[in-house]
């Protein structure tokens, strides 16, 4: 269990869990992977197998976690195959070149397989290659681990290439990392390699997007196969990778209604926790069910539970429940911001999401049967909707239980389960239990469910049925003349002749203010307000030369709060443009 302790101040505490695969050091995170489970072991096999796979999940589900899990079990295995683990989490950092440079789709190429190279030659140095064999191969296809980081940096930092950066970018092909990958893989002694490509879901640059899939999907060979992990809703597939054909989609989420799920989490908490089986069973139970499959969940709210200073046991589980489902919500609507065109499947969506929850808790009312399940007609499903039901999906608030068949004649529904949290948090499994106990929540989780799930038309679950048929994309209007736009791609407006600027992710990321960031507590918020009022936006504190040292002179601020703060400034970064 990984614990990250800072200076305890009154009404805060500062122990957190490190739950995020991406900061576990590789030697901590074998022991800390529990491998039993069939999902994980579904997953693996995809992992190592000889095919172009995608993961797909929401964030938390183990994405991560479990292609750096394969990746070390490879190199420590002479059996598996080669494995070479590359994560293109930083990309959002390249889209500024997307309007400042002439050739951003050159550069993007130059800057990832740059990024697949670099990671060949760390999975050498991980088996002890490096001093030996690396040189080796750097010398022999003109690609220089230096000059890569170099030109990686450039890249990221937007700053002018130099004349040698450019000739170095230009070497850096598909073929050639082909070659280089073939090469590493016979250093290492194996027959064939597995690139395992972690966060290639670049959904807020669609055009990078496009172009990483196309590079994932060129890099295929007999003996090369790559993994990508990507989001369900927010990943636009480029017109010439095609999932079922090019790749096999493997879902990597556990339902809450799966057998082997309590065992599944509970064998994840018990390698993080090493007092786990010592928590009373009913909080175990009950923030296994809030959790809703995602592992990041289970352990962050077991966490919070713990560190709750709160007397009584009912009211830390409600406390932790909400602010859990109030952290999903706050994630989901923020995509609006991330891809503005998404606003109106965002609101619609969580409209969509009360309403299903609202239903079932009017169907649980006085039965001892518990539902959990939303049917919703197939033909409801529009291509639109489908995508709403898609982000809802990539955020965790809702189960795709897939479909089934009912009635004469047959109706096909899609099945779907709200979030647990949700569920929980609205009182909708003991809806004739006023008082919500602990041991009849615990009693709802595991009553006989329903045979068959709610059926209504999904227009039923909104406010205004009329606003599923108006869903549609969402594009900010002209600036001068207010018009709506046509696409996304319109340079002009077609009313003013306006020249219309492109909406930055990257813009709106650095435009958030300081008090809006989550994770911040009001007295740090008050005290930075108070002693460094220069500090108004993220993009002013990215700009301090030395962060830490400026906030060390906010009173009250020392050096464990003041890295903490840090932490979270750049935590809420990594997320925002992730």
């Amino acid at each position: 269990m990984k614990i990250i302790e800072t200076n305890s101040v009154p009404n805060e505490e500062y122990s957190a869990l490190e739950q995020r695969a991406d900061y576990i050091p590789a030697a901590d995170l074998i022991s800390e992977t529990a491998p039993d489970s069939e999902i994980f072991r579904s997953v693996l096999r995809a992992l190592l197998a000889p095919s172009l796979k995608t993961i797909v999940g929401p964030r938390g589900c183990g994405k991560t976690h479990m292609m750096r899990y394969a990746w070390i079990t490879c190199l420590n295995d002479q059996t598996k195959p080669f494995a070479v683990y590359v994560s293109f989490n930083k990309y959002y950092r390249l889209e500024p070149l997307l309007v400042s440079r002439a050739s951003p789709p050159d550069e993007f190429h130059a800057w990832s397989l740059g990024l697949v190279i670099l990671a060949t030659y760390g999975s050498l140095d991980f088996i002890g290659k490096g001093n030996s064999d690396v040189p080796q191969l750097e010398t022999t296809f003109g690609l220089q681990k230096s000059k890569l980081e170099s030109l990686i940096a450039a890249l990221e930092r937007n700053q002018p290439l130099s004349p040698e950066e450019v000739v170095l970018s230009r070497l850096i092909t598909v073929t050639k990392v082909q070659q280089l990958l073939e090469a590493a893989s016979s250093i290492a002694g194996r027959k064939r390699t597995v690139l395992l490509l972690d966060d290639a879901a670049l959904t807020l640059t669609p055009a990078y997007l496009i172009e990483l899939l196309d590079v994932v999907r060129a890099l295929k060979t007999s003996t090369i196969a790559p993994k990508a992990s990507v989001y369900p809703g927010t990943t636009e597939y480029s017109p010439r990778f095609h999932t079922g054909q090019d790749s096999t989609d493997v879902f990597v989420w556990t339902s809450v209604e799966a057998e082997e799920y309590a065992t599944s989490m509970d064998q994840i908490a018990r390698c993080r926790f090493l007092d786990f089986d010592q928590l009373p069973r009913e909080i175990i139970e009950i923030f296994r069910f809030a959790a809703f499959g995602i592992p990041r969940a289970y352990l962050t709210m077991l966490q919070a539970f713990k560190e709750n200073p709160s007397k009584y046991t009912q009211s830390k589980v409600n406390q932790v429940i909400e602010a859990h489902l109030s952290a999903r919500l706050a994630e989901f609507r923020s995509l609006s911001t991330k891809v503005p065109k998404l606003a109106h499947l965002l609101s619609t969506g969580e409209q969509i999401l009360n309403g299903m929850v609202k239903a079932i808790k009017d169907s649980n009312v006085n039965r001892d049967i518990v539902q959990l399940t939303v049917g919703v007609p197939k033909e409801d499903l529009t291509p639109i909707v489908h995508r709403m039901f898609q982000l809802l999906i990539e955020a965790g608030l809702i189960f795709d239980a897939k479909e089934v068949k009912h009635g004469t004649p047959e109706r096909i529904y899609r099945r779907f389960i709200p979030h647990g949290a949700a569920l929980l948090n609205n009182r909708a499994l003991t809806s004739n239990d006023a008082g919500g106990t602990l041991k009849s929540t615990v009693e709802a989780i595991h009553a006989r469910r329903a045979k068959h799930p709610i059926r209504k038309k999904l227009e039923k679950y909104v406010d205004v049925p009329s606003a599923l048929g108006e869903l549609d994309f969402a594009l900010p209007p002209c600036p001068r003349c207010g018009e709506k736009r046509v696409n996304e791609t319109q340079k002009f407006c077609v009313n003013c002749g306006t020249q219309l600027v492109a909406v930055s992710t990257f813009d709106a990321c650095m435009n958030v203010q300081i008090e809006k960031v989550p994770g911040l507590t009001e007295f740090q918020i008050r005290q930075m307000k108070n002693d460094l009022p220069q500090l108004q936006t993220i993009r002013d504190y990215l700009a301090m030369q030395n962060p830490v040292a400026e906030l060390l002179t906010v009173y009250g601020f020392g050096r464990r709060r003041s890295t903490r703060i840090a932490d979270v400034l750049l935590s809420f970064v990594d997320d925002f443009l992730s």
